[in-house]
């Protein structure tokens, strides 16, 4: 008797361990790693929020950043009333220097070019010419010529007399040129001594504070307490250094300008262009 086949549907095998450990793998997720999602989930620090929250189009548009002004009204308050004494001085400053800049530019400080020209055009005998060109030309030597060849033009002037009235408008034009330089150097001279006040006061006053805290004292605040003193010191250097430097080229310049004006009005004096009368004057013996 043969046997019949069994109808029912055969079972599937279970698969082999290895199959399944595949199957699991390309079905499931893979698990994320501890480290990086403990980076993600750490907060940002404020350098690179300030880099997240930068926005190039406000910073285009010209708009302060509120950090930066809560610093500057940070070392305000930390320097005092001397902070802003020094922020008035360095203002004061700078005015100055651009106000004495322009003038010396307007006004042809340096300029000696056209000294020689001059000078041949008197040689020639067209006095005429050489004072249409002293009086159109824009500079303190032009003025000084000007004066020293009218006198000696003059009849009536005596050598003193035309020394000491191209003496006088040397000296108004080398007055002008020094208006203002006093104040530049007072303000570098000062600049200094009133930031090493401000330090002293604040070491005074951290001082106070440790002997306050007595036996609390924190490293923390006493070195606040001494960076805070020293803010002015190096405030009143800042002021002091560009002030003094401005200070010092300016004057350079008023005693260059100087040497130009004595040399000049000395090369007018020395060229013969006194009157035939004096000239004869001179020559003519005195009476006994």
């Amino acid at each position: 008797m043969v046997a019949q086949d069994d109808p029912s549907p055969v079972e599937d095998a279970p698969p082999a361990p290895g199959e399944a450990a595949e199957a699991n793998a390309e079905t499931s997720e893979p698990s994320p790693d501890p480290a990086l999602q403990n980076e993600a989930q750490a907060p940002i620090s404020g350098s690179e929020g300030a880099l997240l929250d930068y926005d190039p189009a406000a910073a285009f548009q010209g708009e302060v950043d509120p950090g930066v002004m809560e610093n500057a009204s940070s070392l305000i308050a930390a320097g005092g009333p001397v902070i802003i004494i020094l922020g008035v001085l360095s203002v004061l400053a700078i005015a100055l220097a651009l106000v004495k800049g322009g003038q010396f530019i307007f006004t042809g400080v340096g300029r000696t070019g056209f000294v020689r020209d001059v000078v041949r055009t008197i040689r020639r005998g067209d006095t005429d010419a050489a004072l249409s060109q002293l009086d159109t030309t824009r500079a303190p030597v032009a003025r000084v010529m000007a004066a020293a060849l009218r006198g000696k033009l003059d009849p009536e002037m005596e050598d003193d007399l035309v020394r000491e009235e191209t003496t006088r408008v040397a000296q108004a034009n080398l007055d002008g040129m020094e208006r203002g330089l006093a104040l530049l150097r007072l303000i570098a001279e000062t600049a200094p001594l009133l930031g090493l006040l401000g330090t002293v006061l604040g070491m005074i006053e951290a001082f106070q504070q440790m002997q306050l805290a007595g036996d609390r004292i924190e490293p923390g605040i006493l070195a606040g307490g001494i960076w805070e003193a020293l803010l002015t010191t190096a405030a009143g250097l800042t002021v002091a250094l560009p002030a003094a430097a401005f200070h010092t080229w300016f004057s350079r310049t008023v005693e260059v300008e100087t040497q130009h004006m004595e040399d000049a009005s000395t090369q007018v004096f020395t060229l013969p262009l006194y009157p035939e009368d004096r000239r004869k004057a001179k020559a003519e013996p005195a009476p006994d």
